[in-house]
């Protein structure tokens, strides 16, 4: 017996090079199990349908995170919690590192510029969001002194949460060469009031994937793109529970 829940779901690990050369007809549906718990089915949607149930679904989608992007704003909330430390000055321009003080009280130097790195502050949840090597995303939460990991924190702008607030969808954006995204699924976690990492997301659908965004607590779709973001296709993914 199973219990649908839901969220995303993929289009597994093909190459991207195979998925276009396949019909229209072999890419309709994809099933696979990622682990004992979730079984994921995916389906190949027309551009007309996701843009009509992303309208649809518009009153399932939660508030956004309160953000602050002004860097001096951001470090007159944060006070002590950030500090500025000076290590090189060239052509009349100043290089700072940032020493952060963690909501446990440890203290880590981190070798990012906050007055030109930084991208984002959000409150709501204590996350640093900086710009990183080659316009990676770089994030830090300041809840957690041993969390400076992406894979445990990952991009605020890009969180998709279920309607019911029990599924997320993480990811962050990868620069450089190897340009993409990478996503994950996330539990929430009561006891400890937390969403907690399930699983990552593989393949090249994800890995160019945007756009996310729940239609109900067991779908999610989302927008599949390729070279200056063309448009590729449209996809409806569903999980669900094994019993």
């Amino acid at each position: 017996m199973k219990n649908s829940l839901i969220i995303l779901a993929a289009m597994l690990a093909l190459p991207f090079a195979a998925l276009r050369a396949q019909t229209e007809d072999e890419q309709e549906t994809v099933e696979f199990q990622p682990n004992d718990q979730y079984s994921i089915s995916a389906r190949k949607i027309s551009a007309s349908e996701y843009y009509a149930r992303k309208n649809e679904s518009e009153h399932l989608r939660h508030k956004p995170y309160k953000v602050i992007t002004d860097s001096q704003e951001a470090q007159k909330r944060l006070g002590r919690k950030i500090k500025l430390i000076e290590v090189q000055e060239w052509e009349n321009i100043k290089y700072f590192d940032t020493e952060i003080t963690f909501k446990d009280g440890t203290k880590r130097r981190v070798d990012r510029t906050f007055a030109i790195g930084f991208r984002a502050y959000f409150p709501e949840l204590n996350i640093l969001l900086y710009e990183g090597e080659a316009l990676g995303d770089y994030m830090i939460d300041l809840n957690d002194s041993r969390s400076i990991d992406m894979h445990t924190t990952g991009n605020p702008y890009n969180h998709a949460v279920s309607p019911d607030k029990q599924l997320r969808i993480n990811g962050y954006y990868i620069g450089g060469a190897s340009e993409g995204s990478e996503y994950w699924l996330e539990k929430w976690n009561p006891k400890k009031k937390q969403y907690e990492f399930v699983r990552d997301f593989e393949g090249d659908v994800f890995y160019l994937s945007r756009n996310w965004f729940w239609t109900s607590n067991s779908t999610a779709l989302f927008q599949y793109l390729w070279e200056e973001y063309e448009d590729v296709g449209y996809y409806e993914m569903e999980i669900i529970i094994n019993d």
